[in-house]
């Protein structure tokens, strides 16, 4: 076995928001079974949690944003017709899943993901589907890589917390980045300065 020391990882700052990156933690490929089950992640007592569940959460968005049935689900919801136009796409996507997904959080001292699949079931069955903030990334970040737009799994500090407790979506756009908080329905997504992502 490897032993693996985490170090506090590095900041870059530009135009006022500061990245941190997390390292890959190796994660179990069991995140993949093909019938999308819920999956408990396991906390790595030597990573910071905030790592090991952004981790976490790009490896699913990733790896289903390459799956052709999240490819299906999302095409027909897109209704601009002018030629890569990403931002109406990624605002299309976004307000299916602010519309269709119902936020619940998961028990204390557990970390549960639902694949992409799972809900996108769910939704089609029920009309809605019941999940945290991860499981409504893993969604709108596998729809948006999907359709070919790059999204990546964001940890940020909500509400002025000293540490990472929420994750939103980031894409890029003619040389920035949008954010978009799927949770925050009825708001603005916020800025948020501190980021985290995997790397």
């Amino acid at each position: 076995m490897v032993q693996v020391i985490y170090n506090e990882p590095p900041t870059t700052s530009s135009r006022g928001i500061n990245y941190q990156a997390a390292p890959r933690i190796p994660l179990r490929e069991n995140l993949l079974a093909p019938d999308g089950t819920v999956h408990r992640i396991p906390l790595d007592p030597k990573a910071p949690d905030a790592w090991t569940i952004i981790s976490a959460i790009q490896f699913v968005i990733e790896q289903f944003g390459r799956d052709p049935r999240i490819r299906v689900a999302t095409l027909p919801l897109l209704t601009s017709r002018i030629n890569n136009d990403i931002k109406s796409h990624a605002a299309t996507v976004a307000a299916f899943v602010m519309r269709k997904m119902i936020y619940l959080a998961d028990p204390d001292g557990g970390e549960f993901i639902q694949t992409p699949l799972v809900l996108l079931n769910a939704i089609g069955q029920k009309g809605f589907a019941y999940g945290d903030c991860d499981d409504h990334v893993v969604l709108l970040g596998a729809m948006l890589t999907s359709i070919g737009i790059p999204a990546r799994a964001v940890a940020v500090k909500l509400h002025g917390a000293d540490y990472y407790n929420h994750v939103v979506v980031e894409y890029p756009f003619e040389g920035r980045t949008i954010l978009i908080d799927p949770c925050a329905k009825k708001v603005a997504t916020p800025h948020y300065r501190d980021r985290l992502v995997a790397v």
